[in-house]
């Protein structure tokens, strides 16, 4: 393992190999620090390749061999990234970058780079949700290069790989470079990046009682933790337990409100104790009623241990962002594990308040509705391991630290652990406009019969779709949508679909234009190409829909679509080939490669078994079965679908019929029958029953960890004007930790979002980040720590997972800050995975 020198860079994490072109430098600071002789570090990197490929009809794809890194924001070119990156020593000041590009050579392409997919919330209702990603026609239209330089900058401060304090310098590298109205590439071959910084003699780590971890709960819940600290104590994880009270009696005059409070003293922790783990131990206080915020920035009053709400606001370009899918108010207890933070003025490293601007709003971000509200700018790097354990009371405390105690001390050797399941479907409808355009001008009056059929390699076709409709120039143009493919569909895995939308049986093509755009209600999707529009129009007719290959991977299908008139003679006969549909869930969750990025399975080591559990296998078709494939016990369990607060699900195949018929039967935390009157609550979670054999779960969707439900106020939030996004289901815990929480069953720790949750479409849904690409960074994290002998800790993994991820993508972006942001461990950091031997 690397160790941080003092004095030079040693570390230097590599993500991809590309490069840029030119001459450019960035000074951090200007102001020369003169306590110690400058330090220096240099690099020169040979990039690899370009690849011009297709991407699909419309536009061309740029890649670099053996680089599966991309900017790529929605609407924007995409274009290849390679991450450089090192590592200086936590007092390192007065940090400036300088990158030369060379050996820049210009190439003209014939089609335009495709723009970047949109970021889709992986919402677990069948409401309208728009699914846009206007290319932006400012860029398209304009000759200068994008991006507007060859590389960035971004330095944090926090900890590496051996739980070491350090300053991070993240050198993205944009080494091709694109002028879209000239058509043209510039391309770099080469380029040398050169490092310098003063050292500073402002140390802070002055350690007087060296020790591990500190769990910080109320005073209630330290009888029944004492028996964990005991336990963390015997397996050499030095541990200590600090009241909430305490803190706050302590820090009164620290701190502008008790979440920062608490910071303050995890800081002291830090800098006096070189404590590595922080466990938070508390939620709200009550399953019934509980407020769960009194202020924009943090709930304190109705919890045992406060959160932070960060004030990210989603797409507030779109229309429809204000009422239906911005997300404000999201917790984010990354807060309490990013400490320090880089000030470009000073040079020096800080204390990190996630209010830059000191405007009192913590963590603005496009902040609505006041539109002057400055954004923050946030280090987002962890400089603690942290976990919380979202414990409501006495029961559950004592519950969750029995479940630690039996995991550690009885998991090690057993045949369960080795085993990962996987348990996903179809995340989004990414069908391509395939718009076959039937022109009736010259044909006589009467019926005719349109036929479409698709077709999977050298496979047998599936059953057509036959619609029958009559060409009566004497009446108005009538047409009608038809979206009923689930009707065509008794199990999976099955044949190739056809599906023909945009026209019915018993249609008439008559005298008059016809234009219809078909709401995301109906045909999912529809709003990012218009698969579904109805048109005919100068006696044309669009004929649209859809194909697909319902089974395991069948990404790639052929649909032809020809037409008969009443003699059967063909009077349009046309195929397209290589029509691609993606299922999403199931290529995150999977063990195959796409566009150089692989699914979790891909990196788990071999010698952990695999259960996969997909809607296209045939294997999942509803709640029992994802209940079914925990009981037996497992290491690892990775959900990849949509969620809430209280249930995942995900989609069939090619969403058959929309969402309402295309989606899953959902998992839920709670959900009440009629038994006479009133409703009786059912718990289907306690139906798992895979006593203390308990995987860590991965849960893909959106808020299925939003810790801060209760009762009452779910039940009244019919409308979403609160927003719990429980849609007026009594919610008292949400679905992570109710499988953390249980006795004995369900999870030992879970990870998931307590935000909207986005994903991406189609053949991207590997390499553009976000929901899924986070969860695949984990296993990816989890395959490079395991050790057969000794297995990973959690916290490890997690915080590995978040460094990755924030050196990988773009932090200037929300979606990405905001996916670190709100992804939660709801566990215990410091836990031995697979236990100790």
């Amino acid at each position: 393992m690397k160790k941080l020198l003092p004095i030079i860079v040693i570390g230097i994490l590599i993500f991809s190999g590309l490069g840029a072109v030119g001459f450019s430098s960035i000074s951090v600071n200007t102001e020369k620090n003169k306590m110690m002789d400058e330090q220096s570090d240099h690099i020169a990197l040979t990039f690899s390749p370009f690849r011009i490929e297709k991407y699909n009809k419309e536009y061309l794809e740029i890649s670099l061999e053996g680089v599966s890194t991309y900017l790529s924001r929605p609407g924007y070119p995409v274009v290849p990234k390679v991450v450089k990156t090192f590592e200086l020593p936590f007092v390192a000041c007065n940090i400036k970058a300088e990158v030369v590009i060379n050996n820049v050579k210009e190439y003209y392409i014939d089609k335009e780079i495709h723009p970047g997919p949109p970021h889709i919330p992986l919402i677990a209702t069948e409401e309208e949700v728009p699914i846009v990603s206007i290319k932006k026609d400012f860029i398209y239209s304009s000759e200068n290069l994008y991006p507007l330089t060859w590389h960035d900058i971004d330095i944090s401060v926090g900890l590496n790989e051996n739980n070491e304090r350090v300053t991070n310098v993240a050198i993205p590298l944009y080494p091709v470079r694109y002028s879209p109205k000239l058509n043209k590439i510039s391309v770099a071959e080469t380029a040398d990046i050169k490092i310098t910084y003063d050292l500073s003699d402002n140390n802070p780590f002055q350690a007087e009682d060296k020790y591990d971890m500190v769990i910080i709960a109320p005073r209630r819940f330290s009888i029944a933790l004492n028996k964990l600290v005991r336990h963390k104590n015997s397996y050499s994880i030095e541990t200590r337990l600090k009241t909430t009270e305490s803190i706050y009696r302590e820090y009164r005059d620290k701190g502008v409100d008790k979440p920062e409070q608490i910071k303050y003293f995890i800081k002291d922790a830090i800098e006096k104790n070189n404590i590595t783990y922080v466990m938070l131990v508390g939620g709200l206080k009550s399953q019934i009623y509980a407020n769960p915020s009194e202020h924009l920035n943090y709930g304190a009053r109705g919890w045992y241990v406060p959160v932070r709400y960060h004030n990210f606001y989603d797409n507030p370009e779109h229309p429809l962002s204000f009422e239906k899918i911005y997300d404000p108010g999201v917790i984010s207890d990354l807060y309490y594990s990013d400490v320090y933070k880089y000030n470009e003025s000073s040079g020096q490293n800080e204390f990190e308040d996630w209010d830059s601007n000191g405007d009192g709003i913590i963590g603005a971000w496009n902040f609505l509705p006041d539109e002057s509200i400055e954004n923050d700018t946030l280090d987002l790097y962890p400089d603690v391991i942290l976990g919380r354990l979202a414990c409501r009371n006495i029961v559950e405390v004592r519950s969750v630290v029995n479940k630690i105690i039996n995991y550690e001390k009885k998991t090690f050797g057993s045949n369960w652990f080795k085993k990962m399941v996987v348990i996903s479907g179809d995340g989004f409808m990414d069908q391509e406009d395939l718009d076959f355009q039937w022109d009736t001008t010259n044909l006589s009056e009467g019926k005719y019969t349109i036929y479409g059929q698709s077709r999977a390699g050298d496979g047998p076709s599936g059953v057509p779709d036959v619609i029958e409709v009559t060409i009566d120039r004497s009446v108005d143009t009538l047409l009608t949508f038809n979206h009923d493919d689930d009707t065509r569909i008794d199990g999976y895995p099955t044949l190739p679909i056809a599906e023909i939308v945009s026209v019915s049986d018993g249609d008439i093509l008559g005298k008059t234009d016809y234009f219809e755009n078909i709401t995301e209600n109906y045909a999912y999707g529809n709003s990012q190409n218009g698969w579904a529009n109805l048109n005919f129009s100068n006696g044309i007719l669009h004929i649209r829909g859809k194909t697909y290959d319902p089974k395991a991977y069948g990404n790639v299908t052929d649909i032809r679509v020809w037409v008969l008139n009443e003699a059967g003679e063909i009077v349009f006969d046309e195929t397209r080939y290589d029509c691609e549909m993606y299922y999403e869930g199931e290529w995150v969750t999977g063990n195959k490669v796409l566009k150089g990025g692989g699914g979790a399975l891909y990196y788990m080591p071999e010698e952990f078994e695999h259960e996969v559990i997909w809607a296209s296998n045939g294997k999942l078709t509803g709640p029992d079965d994802i209940i079914e494939s925990l009981r037996e016990g497992c290491g690892f369990a990775f959900l990849s679908g949509h969620g809430s607060p209280n249930v995942w699900t995900d989609h069939f195949p090619g969403i058959p019929g929309n969402r309402r018929s295309g989606s899953i039967p959902a998992l839920s935390s709670i959900s009440y029958r009629p038994v006479g009157l009133p409703l009786v609550p059912i718990f289907p979670l306690s139906k798992i029953k895979n006593w203390n054999k308990l995987p860590i779960i991965l849960i893909g969707g959106c808020h299925n960890s939003q810790f801060n439900v209760s009762m009452i106020p779910t039940l009244l939030d019919v409308y979403g004007k609160k927003n719990t996004w429980c849609h007026g289901t009594a919610t008292p815990e949400c679905f992570s930790w109710v499988l953390v929480k249980m006795p004995r069953q369900g999870a030992i720790a879970t990870i998931g979002n307590t935000g909207l949750g986005y994903g991406v479409p189609s053949k991207d849904c590997l390499v553009e980040g976000l929901d899924g690409g986070i969860c695949i960074e984990f296993f990816k994290q989890y395959g490079i720590d395991y050790n057969a002998q000794n297995s990973a800790i959690l916290g490890n993994v997690y915080t590995d997972t978040l460094r990755a991820y924030h050196n990988q993508f773009d932090m200037d972006f929300l979606d990405h800050a905001k996916s670190l942001t709100q992804w939660v461990l709801l566990g215990d950091p410091s836990l031995m995975i697979g236990g100790y031997q």
